[in-house]
């Protein structure tokens, strides 16, 4: 280990550089989201708080991928000895209360953003092909649904013309000419029938 037990007890006996380290460390995983490609990660810096569940450590809100706001445990000793711990050690990293090493921690959370940022972009391009064929869909339109999303798909429950169609977008590409398959009411459509059946909806909904 880089730091001695010695220096680790002295670090630990003063609450002061406790806090030091653990929000030193937290704005070090912040840049290293960042490099792993995460859109504005986000943590509470100046509003830790200490808790005896969880001694020698801070407690920070924190937000990644954008949205997702949760919390996250950091212990206060030096980054080198947060880095060599593991999920099972004295010095995991709690995030939503699982224990995680440094380096799983990291990798999570950037294939987590990165997958929910292909299901922002596939909504995008869904409403800007539905907007070319005259639906009208703004932000205000578009709202997703967390209690009817899971882990690889967010549910969206799009206003179209007086009628709410419920789309169930994946967090794999979607788009002209591939063959991944969206939900619309519950059903699977690739692309060009996805925007058939939600303007079809739109359309019955207008009729009646």
């Amino acid at each position: 280990m880089t730091d001695s037990a010695e220096s680790i007890r002295e670090v630990l006996a003063d609450d002061d550089q406790v806090a030091a380290h653990a929000r030193a460390n937290t704005a070090a995983l912040l840049a290293e989201l960042v490099d792993g490609g995460c859109v504005e990660p986000w943590a509470a810096l100046d509003d830790g708080e200490a808790d005896d569940e969880w001694p020698g450590c801070l407690q920070f809100s924190f937000e990644c991928p954008q949205g997702y706001e949760g919390d996250l445990v950091m212990p206060g000793v030096p980054l080198a000895v947060v880095k060599e711990g593991t999920a099972e050690g004295p010095w995991a990293l709690l995030h939503n209360g699982v224990a995680y090493g440094w380096a799983d921690l990291v990798a999570e959370l950037c294939s987590f953003d990165a997958a929910r940022q292909t299901i922002w972009a596939n909504v995008a391009r869904l409403v800007g092909a539905l907007n070319e064929r005259g639906l009208p869909l703004g932000e205000a339109e578009v709202k997703a649904d967390p209690d009817a999303s899971g882990d690889s798909w967010v549910t969206y429950l799009l206003a179209v013309n007086g009628r709410t169609v419920r789309v169930s977008v994946p967090d794999v590409a979607v788009g002209p000419g591939l063959a991944q398959e969206m939900y619309v009411e519950g059903y699977p459509f690739a692309w060009e029938a996805a925007l058939e059946a939600i303007g079809g909806a739109a359309a019955g909904a207008t009729a009646s």
